[in-house]
């Protein structure tokens, strides 16, 4: 078996939050609430918070410069370039 760790952008939760408001508005990152799950937070505490993705750059992977890219790239192409509102 083999895997590849993708190249990714770091960011808090709340950096995350910020930059939805930035790009889809503040109406889009009000629908967020705060609800914490011991079940979720099990699972990810043990995620590492930075990793390698050497690997995959080699064979031509590469991540987004900003989350900001991420919500954009979502928007185009999960929801029609349009955001609901």
């Amino acid at each position: 078996r083999r895997n590849l760790t993708m190249p990714g952008v770091a960011v808090t939760v709340g950096e995350q939050i910020e930059a939805l408001e930035r790009i889809a508005g503040p109406k889009a990152a009000g629908l967020i609430r705060e609800v914490p799950d011991d079940t979720i937070w099990a699972i990810v505490k043990g995620w590492p918070t930075r990793f390698e993705a050497k690997r995959s750059r080699e064979l031509g992977f590469s991540a987004e410069k900003s989350f900001d890219e991420i919500i954009r790239a979502h928007i185009e192409d999960e929801l029609g370039g349009k955001i609901a509102g």
